[in-house]
């Protein structure tokens, strides 16, 4: 027999698992694209329930120093979304009540590795993640162990 508190507690336990899930994706380049040429490409959760995507990045690398890396997609309309590069912040957007969209710009230095993205919303009153979206980004065309890879974790 589960207790109420047991229950309350599996309920949250499941809600975590499920704000925790991540989307492995791909960076697309443009089929004349040579390899060296800027990143623009879509990347979007597989779902079409997920409260998070990401349905454009692009990265514009800078002639002597940072690239401006841009991204938007749709979210959580009214929860704060954070974003993420290699596990430092880099954006906070605040999302109006009732607008789903985002969209966010600035300025990041990139190097050839494969780079972790991570974006979250919290729920205020809880504390607890409302929403994460994870992909992989690499300047580079995927390698075939790349495209392999499991997808990023935690």
């Amino acid at each position: 027999m589960i207790t109420m508190m047991g229950c309350s507690f599996l309920v949250r336990m499941a809600a975590i698992a499920a704000a925790l899930s991540v989307f492995p994706v791909a960076p697309a380049l443009a089929e004349d694209a040579a390899p060296d040429a800027d990143v623009v490409g879509k990347a979007s959760s597989p779902s079409h329930k997920a409260p998070i995507k990401v349905e454009v990045v692009d990265y514009k690398r800078g002639e002597d120093g940072p690239g401006t890396l841009k991204m938007s997609g749709k979210a959580i309309p009214g929860l704060d979304l954070h974003v993420f590069v290699d596990d430092r912040p880099f954006a906070l957007v605040k999302m109006a009540e009732g607008e789903g969209t985002w969209s966010t710009e600035d300025q990041i230095q990139l190097s050839e590795d494969v780079h972790v993205v991570r974006i979250q919303q919290f729920d205020e009153k809880t504390q607890m993640p409302a929403a994460t979206a994870m992909f992989r980004l690499k300047l580079t065309p995927p390698s075939p162990e790349d495209l392999a890879a499991p997808p990023p974790s935690r």
